[in-house]
């Protein structure tokens, strides 16, 4: 009797073992499953990333081609935007800081000037990028348009940039505006070691909007640069507005 009943506990012990060996490989077989799924739906993801990156580098390729093809010049090196906002322009690039200040894009000559990029840096590899345009109190110049972010409503809305050339899309954030009158380094391209992240900084403290945007020593920057109006500069012959952006993601 007892060896039946030794018997039955023993079957019952393999069939209980048994059921717990098929859920647990029953389980590894469902974990299987999802982790292919997922990496498949992560390939599949990435796949559709890179998909529409290379057909938005692809669309602005042929944006600029068609802007150097209208103004019959090969200077137009990219476009630059403000996001949330109607407003998309080229960016010129010659051997000189000079001829778009009284040039525009088709090289007639003129006060209004283009926007346009030193001729220090590379639109595509350059850590720091320099962007200038024309302002005026009596005139509706090519970077009017930057005076509105003394409005801080406007400037939580209009953080994002872009630059786009026929090589390469680059996103900035905003982390830096203010006037300057009297200390240019801000146009600085060359550093040395930890210089360049002190340089960062510099422009962060110098911003008369405190923004928490974290700054890193490899950090990629566009300074944009135009004349002021601001009432409370009037008595300064020269005043700049600066707006200093650190590269995101595109």
């Amino acid at each position: 009797m007892k060896k039946k009943i030794k018997l039955c506990l023993l079957l019952l012990l393999l069939i209980g073992t048994s059921f717990v060996i098929l859920e647990v490989n029953q389980k590894k077989q469902e974990e299987k499953n999802y982790h292919q799924t997922y990496t498949l739906q992560s390939s599949e993801i990435k796949e559709k990333q890179e998909f529409d990156k290379q057909k938005e580098l692809s669309k602005a390729k042929e944006e600029i081609l068609s802007l150097r093809k209208e103004y019959n010049n090969e200077d137009v090196v990219g476009t630059f935007e403000i996001l949330n906002e109607d407003f998309k322009v080229p960016v010129m690039q010659t051997k000189d800081n000079d001829f778009y200040l009284k040039h525009l894009p088709n090289k007639d000559y003129s006060f209004m000037g283009s926007i346009f990029m030193d001729f220090r840096v590379n639109i595509d590899t350059s850590k720091k990028l320099l962007i200038y345009g024309h302002n005026s109190k009596d005139y509706q110049m090519p970077f009017y348009i930057l005076e509105n972010y003394y409005d801080e409503n406007y400037l939580n809305n209009h953080k994002e940039v872009v630059i786009k050339s026929l090589n390469k899309i680059r996103k900035y954030e905003l982390f830096s505006i203010f006037i300057e009158t009297s200390d240019y380094s801000y146009m600085d391209t060359e550093f040395t070691g930890e210089n360049y992240y002190k340089h960062l900084l510099y422009l962060q403290d110098k911003s008369m909007v405190k923004m928490d945007t974290k700054l890193y020593k490899n950090d990629n920057i566009l300074l944009l640069q135009t004349c002021s109006t601001h009432e409370d500069y009037r008595k300064y012959k020269k005043k700049y507005l600066i707006l200093a952006f650190k590269e995101t993601s595109a």
